[in-house]
């Protein structure tokens, strides 16, 4: 059938202060059962404002600070929040608090140190005692990353940073897709390593530069690394001299569905997209050659999506294109 293409994105906010200084921290069932209840009843008032798309609610619990800095976007940025997920609860990834000798001084709290998710949160304190929250909206596979970073205004918690970020998708994290990267990569299969590392730094930053994998670097380098790889391999347009139609291959990537990600081939045809029958040839002749092409391409997957355009999208207009779905067995 021919459809036309979609595009999606996704954003978030902040604030900061430096200074030195020193600090003590407590993590989740460290911390005083007090002050956790404290910040569960802020934390429910936040996250009921977000799936309500409450901005007024969500403001009340800005400290001035932050609302001198990101009210004028708040009102977008929740907006997209509230209607990019469907949950009615959240669980916590971890919680943190932390006390401070001064103010303005950098903290720097680690989940961990060699552990493959291990991750560390970085900001500076602007209050003597600080309390961040990493919130996820449960029943979601492809989880947001809610990060809650509060101050200590004269006994009254304030936000002090409020950010939104993807976290995982289809329940993997980036340290998961690295992993199942690696893994492809042994087996020689390129192209699924440069997809699984695509995925892998889509949700590498889910607080920006406020959370940090320790293993980032490592994934970085690995991305450049099967990046380089692929461009000195391949160059795209790729035209398949093997197919007497001679179709050119311009873009491959992982395509979301309701089961997981499988990859999706974009190619160019000149065979006119209501000439269906002409087009089911060709992409017979298409997926022999992509699958002897791209080494895995085709392996340990139930699905891989085919869509031939007459023209290449330049991403200013909607182009038509007619789709093919091939079923495999894993």
């Amino acid at each position: 059938m021919i459809q036309k293409t979609l595009l999606l994105i996704l954003t978030v906010l902040t604030l900061q202060s430096c200074n030195l200084g020193t600090s003590g921290t407590w993590n989740n069932d460290n911390i005083d059962k007090d002050k956790r209840e404290q910040i569960k009843v802020l934390n429910d008032k936040l996250f009921k404002a977000i799936i309500r798309n409450d901005v007024t609610g969500i403001k009340a619990l800005m400290s001035d600070k932050l609302l001198e800095k990101g009210a004028s976007d708040l009102d977008k940025l929740i907006n997209q929040v509230s209607t990019s997920f469907k949950s009615d609860s959240y669980r916590i990834l971890d919680e943190y608090n932390v006390h401070n000798s001064t103010t303005g001084i950098g903290n720097t709290l680690p989940s961990g140190v060699s552990g493959d998710s291990d991750y560390v949160v970085n900001y500076q304190a602007l209050n003597k005692e600080m309390y961040v929250s990493l919130l996820l909206p449960t029943g979601l596979d492809n989880e947001l990353l809610i990060t809650a970073i509060y101050g200590n205004y004269d006994n009254q918690w304030k936000l002090n940073i409020l950010q939104f970020g993807q976290y995982s998708l289809f329940k993997k994290t980036a340290p998961d897709y690295y992993k199942l990267a690696k893994e492809s990569y042994d087996k020689s299969y390129l192209i699924d390593a440069v997809n699984y590392m695509g995925l892998s730094k889509q949700c590498l930053r889910p607080a920006n530069d406020f959370f940090q994998y320790q293993k980032e670097k490592d994934i970085n380098e690995f991305y450049e690394k099967v990046m380089k790889e692929v461009n000195s391999k391949f160059t795209f347009p790729l035209t398949l001299d093997n197919v007497d139609t001679k179709p050119k291959v311009f873009r491959i990537f992982p395509e979301m569905t309701n089961e997981g990600f499988f990859p999706m081939v974009y190619y160019l045809s000149d065979i006119n997209l209501k000439d269906t029958t002409a087009l089911k040839i060709e992409n017979e002749k298409v997926k022999k050659e992509v699958g002897r092409l791209f080494t895995g391409i085709d392996k340990d997957k139930k699905f891989v999506f085919y869509w031939a355009f007459n023209e290449i999208p330049d991403g200013k207009k909607l182009v038509e294109h007619y789709g093919f779905i091939d079923k495999r067995t894993e």
